[in-house]
Parts: C-alpha cells; sequence; structure tokens
C-alpha cells in the first residue's frame, strides 16, 4: 500500500471519528439541554409544591386554633349544662318541698273551714239564744215566770 492511500485512510478514518464525535456531541448537547430543562421545570414543581405546602401549614395551623376554640366552647357549654342541671335539680327538690307546704296548708285551710263552720253554728245559736232571752226578759210576764 502506498503512503498516499494510508493517508487518505487515516484521514476518512479520523473525518469519520470527528463526525461521529460532533454527533455524539450534538447528542449529549441536545440531552444536557433536555436536562437542564427538566431541571428548571422540577424547580418551578419544587417552587410550586413549597407554596402549596406553606399554605397547608398555615391552613392547618388555623384548623387547630378552630379545634381549640371549639374544644374551650364545648367545655364552657359542658360546664353551663351541668349548672342547669343543678339548677334544675335544685328546682324540683324546691317544688317538692313547696307542693308539701302547699298540701300542709290546704290540710290546715280543710281545718279552718270546718272550725269557721262551727264558730258560725255557735254563734247563730248564741246570737238565737239570746233573741230568746231578750224576748223572756222584754215581757213582764215571761219576767215573772
Amino acid at each position: 500500500m502506498n503512503k498516499e492511500t494510508v493517508k487518505n485512510i487515516a484521514l476518512i478514518l479520523m473525518l469519520s471519528i470527528t463526525a461521529f464525535s460532533m454527533a455524539r456531541y450534538v447528542s449529549e448537547l441536545k440531552a444536557r439541554y433536555r436536562l437542564s430543562d427538566s431541571l428548571v421545570q422540577a424547580q418551578g414543581e419544587i417552587a410550586v409544591l413549597t407554596q402549596e405546602k406553606q399554605n397547608l401549614l398555615r391552613e392547618l395551623e388555623k384548623e387547630k386554633g378552630l379545634k381549640e376554640r371549639l374544644a374551650l366552647k364545648n367545655a364552657n357549654l359542658k360546664a353551663y349544662l351541668r349548672a342547669g342541671k343543678n339548677r334544675i335539680a335544685r328546682l324540683f327538690v324546691d317544688n317538692s318541698r313547696i307542693q308539701n307546704n302547699l298540701e300542709d296548708v290546704s290540710a290546715r285551710l280543710s281545718i279552718l273551714k270546718v272550725e269557721n263552720s262551727a264558730i258560725i253554728d255557735s254563734r247563730k245559736r248564741v246570737y238565737l239564744e239570746n233573741e230568746e232571752l231578750k224576748a223572756k226578759l222584754g215581757s213582764v210576764v215571761e219576767l215573772k215566770k
């Protein structure tokens, strides 16, 4: 083989290696740009997710505050309910006591009515006797008897 042919083969080999290297470089460059774009997109998604996380954390804090307020309100309502139950129990006891007193007073009133009736009857008898005595004392004939 002659020198010229070896040079041509070496040149062709070098050109093909160069073309292959350039194609490979372009391919790697495209892959790098795709990865760079993917990285930018991922960073954007990370920023969005971080913002969502912050919003969710704020919302969670609001919910915790609301839960605490509701628990406090619930405790207050339970205390109010207990106080109401105690008051109702006292009112029932007072009501029973008042009913017993009312029954006693009613019994006394009945007794007093009977006594009053007896006194009225007695008064009528005394009045009639008094009238009879007045009639006797008013007549001279009766006084002689």
